[in-house]
């Protein structure tokens, strides 16, 4: 079982990543799906089990070793390409593109004149060589921008991912350099048994995949995480809110579907919006102030003081719907953020306020 993790996780990682990660129009998010490509490719056609499908198809015995090759030098692009969107910096980008292109040219060619990959045989150094020329300024670049990143990332999910990203790909370095040697020691004629090693040829790429997977879907799935809980704490307002007049609303109340939460969440926050606005003839200016008495009384203040008027005037014009009161004339002010960013934060705060509010009066 221990061995299968080894050869399938990091290969079944990578293609579940490349599945869920929607590039859209978006060029650094339709780069890092690339990463995701590249490198499920590539540890997909070093499996056991990818190595005899290209085998079967092609005749090729040594070719699953190109093809996975070529999978890790496209995602080494493809990160290139991300860090060149989020720096600006296209012209760098251009070279390190032909660059590792060229490269990629020179190792096909020492791939056709070898007989085989046994370290011994003839250009199979000069292949390695080739293989890492062609990475390591990448993966450099890719270690110098993700550390000046890390260093400046206010959110927390961003900077543990910069820094995974790092130790991910420094062992790839690592990795990378170890294997040169092993090609170069035969032809150089001196031993190195560290190569050999499970530790080394195994475990190190391994280690450096899932950190360099995991390092870049983490800003992702922490993202998808917290508008999944922002989703979650909306919706009891919501729900009422939907209930005093279902026409605010698109869809009636049901399962939580887990994909697009963005458009969800943007659209929860509009139909919020439509249905506060619908119950502004019910709301009672003395219910607001004798609740910002109270919340004053409690040591609110700000934001949190706000949001606890809002929650209560929301909570008796509800009540007041409910019961059939006559409409007032509505009032022009509406309190909330000044962008989406902040009104959906403001609203969240509501919602919370509102939670207890209604726990409170059932309790």
């Amino acid at each position: 079982m221990g061995e299968w993790l080894v050869r399938y996780g990091p290969p079944i990682l990578a293609w579940s990543l490349f599945a869920v990660r929607r590039g859209g129009q978006d060029r650094g998010r339709r780069s890092v799906r690339w990463v995701f490509g590249g490198l499920a490719v590539s540890l997909t056609a070093l499996t056991p089990a990818g190595h005899a499908v290209i085998k079967e198809l092609t005749g090729a015995v040594d070719l699953p070793r190109l093809v996975g090759h070529a999978g890790v030098l496209f995602a080494a692009w493809a990160a290139q390409r991300c860090l060149a969107h989020l720096n600006g910096t296209p012209a760098g980008f251009r070279r390190q593109s032909w660059w590792i292109a060229g490269m990629f040219v020179v190792m096909c060619v020492f791939f056709a004149l070898t007989p085989n990959l046994m370290p011994q045989s003839p250009w199979v150094m000069e292949y390695c060589f080739a293989y890492a020329a062609a990475q390591i300024p990448a993966f450099a670049g890719v270690i110098v921008l993700c550390l000046r990143y890390a260093r400046i990332a206010g959110d927390p999910a961003l900077r543990t991912g910069l820094w995974l990203v790092v130790a991910g790909t420094a062992a790839a370095m690592l990795y990378l350099v170890n294997k040169t040697i092993l090609a170069a020691s035969p032809r150089w004629d001196f031993d190195y048994p560290l190569g050999r090693e499970f530790l080394v040829g195994k475990i190190l790429p391994m280690v450096a995949h899932v950190l360099v997977l995991s390092g870049v879907a983490l800003p992702a799935v922490a993202g998808w995480l917290s508008r999944y809980r922002l989703y979650r704490r909306l919706s009891p307002l919501w729900t009422d809110l939907y209930r005093a007049d279902p026409e605010i609303a698109l869809d009636p109340p049901g399962a939580v579907a887990l994909g697009n939460l963005k458009l969800r969440l943007y659209r929860r926050v509009i139909e919020i919006r439509d249905g506060l606005l619908a119950l502004h003839p019910y709301r009672d200016p003395m219910v607001a102030v004798a609740a910002r008495r109270g919340a004053q009384r409690a040591g609110l203040a700000g934001r949190s003081l706000e949001a606890e008027v809002e929650a209560a005037v929301v909570a008796e014009a509800l009540l007041a719907r409910a019961r059939g009161a006559a409409p007032r004339e509505p009032a022009a002010v509406v309190s909330g953020g000044g962008d989406l960013a902040s009104d959906t934060t403001y609203l969240r705060d509501v919602a919370d306020a509102y939670r207890r509010k209604i726990g409170d009066r059932n309790g």
